[in-house]
């Protein structure tokens, strides 16, 4: 029970004070979300969508970076590997991407589209933070 109370309380000042949680290591792309989803322009849709979209393009980009960092610490047999991994992933985001512009999602409202920009995002950030993971260990 302690760690998931320790948890929220981690999250809950990460998320109500940017420049504490940048010196509290939490990475600079949740902090630039976090500020611009507390701007007046967020309290709209496409506001919002806007913030989640930005740091997607970020992470997106951090995931080309922690993917040439690793790739250039591996052997050849472990970069096809990891290059194999990477072509998998891109095929599942693809496929998560066509799922969400299927039929089903038009008579959700306008707030679906909030739902998959922050899914988008975390997508990314879920790369990103597998292969410098991979590369720190």
């Amino acid at each position: 029970m302690r760690p998931i109370l320790a948890g929220l309380l981690f999250l809950a000042t990460a998320l109500s004070s940017p420049a504490q949680a940048q010196e509290s290591g939490t990475d600079p792309i949740d902090v630039a979300l976090s500020q611009c989803l507390e701007k007046p322009e967020a309290s709209s849709t496409a506001g919002m969508v806007a913030c989640f979209d930005t740091a997607r393009d970020a992470w997106e980009k951090a995931v080309v970076s922690a993917y040439s960092a690793l790739s250039t610490t591996l052997d050849a047999r472990s970069r096809g590997i990891l290059r194999g991994t990477q072509k998998q992933w891109e095929a599942y985001k693809a496929a998560e991407l066509r799922f969400q512009q299927a039929g089903w999602a038009r008579d959700r409202g306008t707030q679906i589209a909030v739902t998959f920009a922050s899914q988008n995002a975390d997508l990314f950030k879920a790369r990103a933070l597998t292969l410098r993971n991979y590369k720190a260990e």
